[in-house]
């Protein structure tokens, strides 16, 4: 089992760790765990992936703090930065937070899909990032 859990996370104590927590696991229900080698096999892969999502959370949010804080922008500069988005971006943004539009009224308007308003959403905050700390 360290074996497993030392490929899956690359760390050999955290493997260790994992295992432990794993047997702690399978102790705690022995008497209703049909098959304990299997049991204890899908306890250590998702301990191993529960490690990997806490691992990435930890990545992103150094990588927040490190990241410069953003001089305050007058209005002209905000709206040059809007203005050098493509329009679906800037329209999807402009009504999401401007005119607080629901994603719904968005999709009407730009006669696409909610899940589209999203993507539009997403990579145009995205994007009027990148342009800001240029």
């Amino acid at each position: 089992m360290v074996r497993l859990a030392y490929v899956l996370t690359g760390n050999a104590d955290l493997a260790e760790d994992v295992v432990q927590d794993a047997f702690a696991s399978l102790h705690a229900k022995a008497e209703r765990v049909d098959n304990p080698g299997g049991y204890l096999r899908v306890t250590v892969v998702n301990l191993c992936r529960n490690q990997e999502r806490r691992r990435r959370q930890d990545r992103r949010l150094d990588a927040r703090l490190r990241q410069p804080r953003l001089a305050a922008l007058g209005a002209s500069e905000m709206v040059d930065a809007m203005l050098r988005l493509p329009y679906r971006q800037r329209a999807v943004l402009v009504l999401r937070y401007w005119g607080d539009w629901s994603e719904a009224d968005i999709a009407v308007a730009l006669n696409c899909r909610p899940g589209t308003v999203k993507t539009l959403a997403s990579r145009g905050l995205d994007r009027l990032r990148r342009e800001i700390t240029k």
